[in-house]
């Protein structure tokens, strides 16, 4: 296991985020223009949300890197949990489009939980209510329509 202070692992996730935060602006401008003249196109908010998040990891930053840390105690970093997370995330990113998103909800939930949990019934029985409560909310009351392999894609009423 790895001691690492928190100091040091906020600094080194807000310079991750902020250099995600830049591939993604930068990205946006791939985006299409507006077909009307005049208006914003369909890069405008995913600009505005991307800069301002910029703006709050910039003032997170600085007052972590102002901040005195050498009487912070080193806190033990789980890199084995670190990378399975990593791994579920990219697994679920993989997997939404091709087994849809129940299955993929379902299997990042299991993967993170089972672990943590150390009853994989449990668990298991944890993963499925929470898939069905988050395709209830997506598709029942935001009427988002979600890549689903068995659920209904959506319900009029």
């Amino acid at each position: 296991m790895i001691e690492i202070r928190l100091r040091t692992a906020e600094i080194v996730t807000a310079i991750l985020l902020l250099l995600g935060c830049a591939f993604l602006f930068w990205n946006t401008f791939s985006l299409p223009p507006s077909p009307m003249r005049g208006y914003p196109g369909a890069g405008f908010m995913p600009r505005l949300i991307l800069g301002y998040t910029a703006v709050f990891i910039v003032f997170w930053l600085a007052r972590r890197v102002r901040a005195d840390g050498r009487d912070e105690p080193a806190e033990p970093f789980e890199l084995r949990a670190y990378l399975v997370t990593l791994a579920s995330v990219f697994g679920f990113v993989l997997l939404l489009g091709t087994a849809g998103f129940e299955a993929a909800s379902f299997a990042v939930l299991l993967a993170l939980l089972g672990p943590r949990m150390g009853n994989w019934l449990l668990a298991a029985a944890v993963a499925a209510g929470t898939t069905l409560i988050l395709w209830a909310v997506f598709v029942l009351f935001l009427n988002v329509s979600l890549p689903v392999a068995f659920l209904p894609r959506f319900i009029s009423f």
